[in-house]
């Protein structure tokens, strides 16, 4: 088998929709927009759970949270699960992470043969944390992180910087190797997660840029009960609509900044011997301000909907990936490891929930009708609550609150619950079904309750005793 390089690209918060490839005519991203017009970009991929540490172990595995038991951001994922770098290095691969990718615990590699730049939240419960000075706590879900956006520096900015230009040192110090191994190196960003602050010059430029565009307005009252109890939990009913601004103008301005670190790596990559790939994604989205929202862990598109581009940098590899392509079925970031398996010809992964993509990417396949593929159900976990994508619906099923049932074909912003409509009875009993086939909501509540006393203890024991930094990104304090 030919096998390509294959360098993916993981972003961490960016929303599907806010590039200019998918209808962002405000944004300034020609990157993204040269992989899409020169690639497969999937119009309807979603995470696997709205939030960091199980999307991404999701990710990795190929499994659903409910079967990775990896639920919130203190779950450590177990070393004996294989991932689909664990399945490149059986292929052959150098397997690289340089960056990001928010393993937690003591495992910080999870198949992965080196690391180039360690991570910038804490690597296991309860150990240290990178220094934001004046903005401490605004990469979090908090009042501060909305009131202190705006142009200026931050960690975030520092930390993808020092990503980047680590990737293209290796990649420069790589190529003079000659070496006819074949490379998978995951490039991990934390951008464009909070905090909402882009650099001055960009700040400008999509403050003018967004000036007249407007989000989704929030649902009119009586709120949802899920929605109405975000918004007591979260406590930010009183966000201005300069603040909202603010906050919208520095997500796009940090989109913008993403955008041209992924042109950095193109260019980098460019040398690579043979044929390499590019695929680009993130691990969930942004609500940024729609409907009165913020930051993830919500089944809404803003926060589930992720962006997914497959993209053959080099002449040769065109006859593994399509041009100009996109794909409008419902897919997720479960589907990357059976597809990485099938490119690379790894050995078959064990215990996988996702689909192999290769058929959607080959340039003599378009399977664009195939009902195997319209017919089957994506699902996105959060906690103990699920969402089932099928077809044009989306039902959200909560834990302790009612559904919602959105119809996506005529009502893409949300706006409709046709939960207890009798017209749409059959259509919700049927999602129901499915959602709960292989989902048992009270083990998954049993299990996060077996785990709080353990993960309490050993951040206790994390505080006062720990690993120090281990494979934390190396930064100093500054006041940003």
């Amino acid at each position: 088998m030919n096998q390509p390089n294959i360098i993916m690209i993981v972003s961490d918060q960016h929303r599907a929709d806010w590039m200019g490839n998918a209808g962002a005519s405000y944004l300034q991203t020609p990157n993204l927009d040269r992989l899409a017009e020169g690639g497969v970009r999937f119009t309807e991929a979603y995470c696997n759970s709205p939030f960091c540490v199980p999307s991404r172990m999701s990710m990795m595995t190929g499994r659903y949270p409910s079967r990775t038991g990896v639920y919130n951001n203190e779950h450590i994922l177990s070393s004996e699960m294989p991932t689909f770098a664990h399945a490149l290095g059986l292929a052959g691969y150098e397997t690289v992470l340089c960056g990001r990718m928010h393993f937690k615990g003591p495992d910080q590699r999870h198949g992965y043969g080196q690391r180039l730049v360690g991570d910038i939240t804490p690597t296991y419960n309860g150990g240290p944390t990178t220094p934001y000075g004046r903005l401490k706590g605004t990469a979090g879900q908090g009042k501060n992180s909305l009131e202190l956006s705006g142009p200026g520096d931050s960690p975030v900015l520092r930390y993808d910087e020092a990503v980047i230009s680590a990737c293209e040192q290796f990649l420069a110090k790589r190529n003079l190797q000659e070496t006819s191994q074949r490379l998978f190196l995951t490039v991990g960003l934390y951008g464009p997660h909070p905090t909402f602050i882009c650099p001055p010059d960009v700040y400008e430029q999509t403050s003018a840029a967004l000036r007249d565009i407007q989000g989704i307005p929030r649902d009119g009252e009586p709120l949802h009960p899920w929605v109405a109890d975000w918004f007591r939990r979260l406590k930010i009913d009183d966000v201005t609509a300069e603040r909202l601004h603010a906050v919208r103008a520095s997500y796009a301005g940090l989109v913008q900044r993403l955008d041209s670190y992924i042109g950095r790596v193109l260019d980098a990559a460019n040398s690579l011997p043979g044929e390499t790939i590019i695929v680009y994604v993130s691990d969930h989205g942004e609500m940024a301000g729609d409907h009165g929202m913020f930051w993830k862990q919500s089944f809404y598109e803003g926060s589930s909907a992720v962006p997914m581009i497959w993209y053959p940098l080099t002449e040769g590899s065109k006859s593994l990936i399509a041009q100009g392509r996109t794909i409008d079925v419902p897919v997720s970031l479960i589907d990357l490891a059976p597809t990485l398996v099938q490119l690379s010809g790894a050995p078959e992964m064990p215990g996988l929930d996702g689909w192999d993509l290769s058929s959607l990417l080959k340039p003599d396949e378009y399977p664009e009708q195939d009902q195997i593929w319209t017919g089957r159900p994506v699902f996105c976990e959060w906690q103990s609550s699920r969402m089932i994508r099928l077809g044009p619906y989306k039902l959200n099923y909560y834990d302790g609150f009612p559904p919602q049932l959105f119809d996506l074909d005529n009502d893409p912003l949300e706006q409709k619950n046709l939960f207890e409509q009798y017209a749409y009875y059959a259509v919700r009993e049927e999602l129901l079904k499915k959602l709960k086939a292989d989902w048992n909501q009270e083990q998954i509540r049993e299990q996060l309750a077996l785990k709080k006393s353990d993960i309490q203890y050993m951040t206790q024991w994390g505080k006062a005793v720990g690993f120090g930094r281990m494979d934390m990104w190396e930064t100093y304090y500054d006041d940003y």
